[in-house]
């Protein structure tokens, strides 16, 4: 009977865990997801699916925001490479007719967020990963944690990648974004 009661009591508390660790990272999580992808509602999408997935796993977890980044940054990397195999497809089919009914501005924007991906990926994985939690608000600790890159390292890394990043997206156009 007290086994029961102990089983009980550790899934309360893991829910209640949860449910704090869920108010104080989802806008970060979110945050992360959209600069990676672009899109609200994707970023929600996969938001709720790292959530899921931090609530089913069995093990205990130390550095909850850094966990929860490696796997947001898995699943969206997942995505971009399922979308990447999607539009070549698409590609393959489409070839010869041409979008007629685009807008300007929606093709502008989408060639800017084409031209951002473009430059992080050209960018090492270090220096991209590292400019992407940055920029989603984590902490040099957090993202010590989720990369494993020492700490020292993280400011030169991330001044080095925001510099090319620059660098390369004046290249492709006077706008900048960073």
């Amino acid at each position: 009977m007290i086994k029961i009661f102990r089983i009980l009591r550790r899934k309360q508390l893991k829910e209640e865990q949860f449910q704090i660790d869920y108010e104080k990272y989802y806008t970060v999580v979110y945050k992360q997801l959209y600069y990676l992808l672009g899109s609200n509602e994707l970023a929600e999408d996969i938001t709720q699916e790292v959530f899921i997935k931090y609530y089913n796993t069995k093990e205990d977890i130390e550095f909850v925001g850094a966990w929860l980044s490696k796997v947001a940054t898995n699943l969206a990397l997942n995505h971009i490479r399922g979308e990447k195999r999607r539009l070549k497809r698409e590609e393959n089919m489409l070839e010869d007719v041409n979008n007629i009914f685009s807008i300007e501005d929606q093709i502008f924007r989408n060639e800017q967020i084409k031209s951002v991906r473009n430059i992080l990926s050209s960018l090492s994985n270090e220096q991209s990963t590292c400019l992407i939690l940055k920029f989603s608000g984590y902490s040099y600790e957090e993202i010590h944690n989720a990369t494993g890159i020492p700490k020292n390292n993280i400011s030169q890394i991330i001044a080095r990648g925001k510099k090319k990043f620059l660098k390369l997206y004046e290249g492709e156009g006077d706008l900048n974004v960073l």
